[in-house]
């Protein structure tokens, strides 16, 4: 049976997107609403040191889920003169591992409860009188609503596998090659500019792995690319700035594009162990080269399989 476009497809993507992006704004909101000016205060009272701004960086961004905030702080707090530069460069070095955490939660398999919790949480935010309370409600309405979002886009995009027209331009994003590689992290840098996320972008790509559409490993492939996206925001908020906070953002932004040179270099290698474990978690086994077709590949490692147990194998 063929599936309704509107009613099958955009209405639950669109909806799903919408209700994930706005999850993270109201996760965002309410956190920083709870802890933000004690992060800046703590921020610019231990980051002193690059050792400390390493650990600084890491767990303020793990606190506040957000590397763009993290970076557009730690430039405001240089243009103040409170951090020096080589702190705040150590700073924003860390700032990409604290996002992870978040990436991590939202593999959680948590999505139909997402709209469960979410309402529960949206009642304490409507009906509760203290701040702290309506804060730490609306952010955890946010993190429930990234479930439920990411959910519905899942399910919205599963239709997509019996379209061989989308499937053909799909499967033409190929990272068996340096080539494909780059033209998928590219795509995902361009897109996670104009939303400024790159948690959004992570979602998006979550999704369309969860529908069994792309494989994993261009999955990590966009992933990639969602790490440039981010150097925009502190661009932008260093351009009417000191010499020292535009060299913060300038640091931010060779750092990230650094870090894909190096990840680039070792991505097959990476792919090989990554697809070498997913094998022998599995009861059958199949060999990778980067002749296979991606649709071969191993699939999501934490996405059940949608037909049948051998289905998941490598």
């Amino acid at each position: 049976m063929d599936a309704d476009i509107f009613k099958d497809i955009l209405v639950p993507v669109v909806g799903g997107l919408g209700i994930f992006l706005l999850g993270l704004e109201f996760m965002e909101t309410g956190i920083q609403a709870l802890s933000v000016n004690k992060m800046r205060q703590w921020l610019a009272k231990i980051a002193g040191t690059p050792a400390k701004g390493v650990m600084a960086g890491t767990v303020i961004t793990g606190i506040i889920q957000s590397s763009t905030a993290m970076t557009v702080m730690t430039v405001g707090l240089v243009n103040a003169g409170v951090l020096s530069l080589r702190s705040a460069i150590s700073v924003i070095m860390c700032a990409n591992i604290g996002t992870t955490l978040g990436n991590g939660l939202i593999a959680l398999p948590l999505g139909p409860l997402g709209l469960f919790f979410g309402g529960i949480f949206a009642l304490v935010y409507c009906f509760s009188r203290k701040d702290r309370t309506r804060n730490l409600a609306l952010a955890l309405m946010g993190f429930s609503l990234v479930f439920y979002g990411l959910n519905l886009m899942t399910g919205g995009l599963k239709p997509l596998k019996n379209m061989p027209a989308v499937m053909n331009v799909l499967e033409g994003l190929d990272s068996s090659n340096i080539g494909g590689v780059l033209v998928c992290a590219l795509i995902a840098a361009l897109i996670t500019a104009m939303i400024h996320s790159s948690s959004a972008t992570i979602g998006i790509v979550m999704g369309l792995g969860a529908s069994g559409i792309l494989p994993w490993q261009t999955g990590i492939a966009f992933a990639i690319g969602a790490d440039l996206g981010t150097t925009i925001t502190s661009w932008i908020a260093s351009l009417n700035l000191s010499k020292n906070a535009k060299r913060t953002a300038y640091a931010h932004i060779a750092f990230n594009f650094i870090g894909v040179l190096v990840v680039l270099a070792l991505f097959f290698p990476a792919i090989r162990v990554l697809s070498w474990g997913c094998s022998t978690s599995t009861p059958a086994h199949r060999s990778w080269s980067t002749a296979t077709r991606p649709t071969r590949w191993c699939r999501w490692p934490w996405v059940p399989s949608a037909s049948s147990s051998t289905s998941s194998t490598c």
